[in-house]
């Protein structure tokens, strides 16, 4: 072979190893994950853990309690961090102020200790991370969905539980696609009607939407169902639209006072529409 064949030669496989070494590693969901959310034990997501005597929002160990004995398997907790960098499960801090009756009303964080000083409704136990390892460590069916955290680095290290059963709520496109690069197994994206394009041409699996969103856009969402991707509703408490659309415009939907138990809303909130 002429020296001149050897060097093309050399060019050639210097250029197919870097393509096979540059070549992006195709993105998947768990598949597991994704055909146990089409089980109907998955229908409802205890929405932000939980309501409890008819108070929504607590993020509490106490709502996230009823919610399993209630027979929830999907349990939404929303993520803020500490002034420390702790994660703890908080909606926002105004509304966690207000419930906690803190001296000072405004929306900065506190630290961990303070936080873990605190009651909610003077009866209710706030979540933290530590808290949250624990119970999906026992329940080894459960499901959790973190909203409000985009902190992905951070999601992968604190919790310490299987990370194919994390659902993570995405906010933007720019951040889906860093989930994906980070490592977040199943990235949920946060969606509306006008992004149906952009669902069907990254074949993202997850999305949450609104229920006004899906009521306003019902073909598009019956489309999505029909393509085989996983519509999260939020958020509802009963109703004939909730009743008659499951499995038609929407997987599962995000609610406060279902009982799996007897089949019905458990609270006066519930809605009759």
């Amino acid at each position: 072979m002429h020296f001149g064949n050897k060097k093309y030669l050399i060019i050639v496989l210097i250029l197919f190893s870097l393509f096979f070494l540059t070549k992006k590693k195709e993105f998947k969901y768990d598949e597991n994950i994704l055909n146990l959310l089409k089980n109907n034990e998955y229908k409802y997501i205890a929405h932000a853990g939980g309501g409890i005597n008819n108070v929504t929002y607590t993020n509490s160990v106490e709502a996230v309690s009823q919610s399993i004995e209630r027979g929830f398997k999907l349990i939404e907790i929303d993520l803020m961090e500490t002034t420390d960098g702790i994660f703890v499960g908080v909606h926002d801090w105004l509304s966690f102020k207000k419930m906690s009756n803190s001296l000072s009303i405004d929306i900065n964080a506190i630290s961990y200790k303070e936080f873990k000083k605190k009651k909610l409704l003077n009866k209710y136990k706030p979540i933290t991370v530590e808290e949250i390892n624990k119970i999906f460590h026992i329940n080894k069916d459960l499901i959790l969905i973190t909203d409000k955290s985009n902190n992905f680095k951070k999601i992968l290290k604190d919790f310490k539980f299987d990370h194919s059963r994390i659902i993570v709520e995405i906010f933007g496109k720019k951040n889906y696609f860093k989930a994906i690069k980070l490592g977040i197994t199943n990235p949920m994206f946060s969606a509306y009607h006008k992004d149906y394009d952009f669902i069907i041409k990254n074949d993202i699996k997850l999305v949450a939407a609104s229920i006004k969103d899906i009521k306003n856009h019902k073909e598009i969402y019956r489309n999505l169902i029909k393509k085989n991707i996983i519509v999260f509703a939020y958020t509802a408490n009963g109703g004939s639209f909730v009743n008659e659309n499951f499995g038609k415009l929407f997987t599962s939907v995000y609610t406060d006072f279902w009982d799996f138990r007897s089949n019905t809303c458990v609270s006066k909130k519930c809605t009759t529409n």
